[in-house]
C-alpha cells in the first residue's frame, strides 16, 4: 500500500495537472503496477467515507420512526455503494477507451482520477461532518454540498483536460462519465438497499 510520502508526490503531480501543466504526469506512476496500486486510494478515503456514512445515518434516523435501528449491515451497505460507485465509472471508461480512441491515455486517466478522489473525498465529506456537529443544519449543508459538487466537476474537468492534451470535448465526456454514473448508481442502490427514509 502506498505510504504518505509517495502519495504526497502524487498529489503534487495532480496539483500541476489541475493547474494545466502536463508535466504533472511525470509525478504519477503510470505503469501497470501503478494503475493497480492507485486503487489503494480507496483505503485512504475510508475515514472520509466513514464521516459521510455517519452523516447519512443521522439523516436516515432523523426521518424514520423512533426506534429504527441501523447496525453494521447499514454501514456495510453504504460501503458497497461507495465501492460500486467508484469502480463502475472507471470500468465504463476502460471499456470505451479503444472505441473512442483514448486508450493511450487510459492509464493516466485511471491513476489521476483515483488519486484525485483522495482530496476530493475529504472535501465533500465536510457537509456530513457539519451535520454531525450541528444537527438541524440541513439547509446550510445542502448548499455546501451543491457548491462542492460544482467544485468536483470543475477540478475533474481541468484534470482530464490536461491529461488528454487539452481535448475539451473528450475531457467533458470523461468528467461526465466519472461523476454522473457514481451519483446515479449511489441513489439507485440506496433505494434498492432500503437506505432511503420511507
Amino acid at each position: 500500500m502506498p505510504q504518505f510520502e509517495e502519495i504526497s508526490i502524487y498529489l503534487k503531480g495532480l496539483w500541476l495537472l489541475v493547474s494545466g501543466k502536463p508535466e504533472g504526469l511525470q509525478w504519477l506512476d503510470l505503469s501497470v503496477t501503478g494503475v493497480w496500486r492507485s486503487f489503494a486510494a480507496i483505503l485512504w478515503c475510508l475515514p472520509a467515507m466513514a464521516v459521510s456514512w455517519a452523516g447519512w445515518r443521522l439523516f436516515y434516523l432523523t426521518n424514520m420512526p423512533p426506534g429504527t435501528e441501523t447496525g453494521i449491515l447499514f454501514i456495510a451497505k453504504l460501503l458497497v455503494i461507495d465501492l460500486v460507485a467508484w469502480i463502475f465509472p472507471l470500468a465504463l471508461i476502460a471499456i470505451l477507451a479503444k472505441p473512442l480512441g483514448y486508450d493511450g491515455d487510459l492509464a493516466a486517466i485511471i491513476v489521476s482520477s483515483n488519486w484525485i478522489s483522495l482530496p476530493l473525498s475529504y472535501v465533500t465529506a465536510a457537509p456530513a461532518a457539519v451535520r454531525l456537529v450541528l444537527p438541524g443544519s440541513e439547509g446550510f449543508t445542502g448548499l455546501l454540498s451543491l457548491m462542492f459538487l460544482i467544485m468536483v466537476f470543475a477540478v475533474i474537468f481541468r484534470l482530464m483536460k490536461t491529461v488528454t492534451n487539452n481535448q475539451t470535448l473528450l475531457a467533458s465526456a470523461l468528467t461526465l462519465m466519472l461523476v454522473l454514473p457514481a451519483f446515479m448508481i449511489g441513489n439507485r442502490l440506496q433505494t434498492y438497499f432500503g437506505l432511503m427514509p420511507g
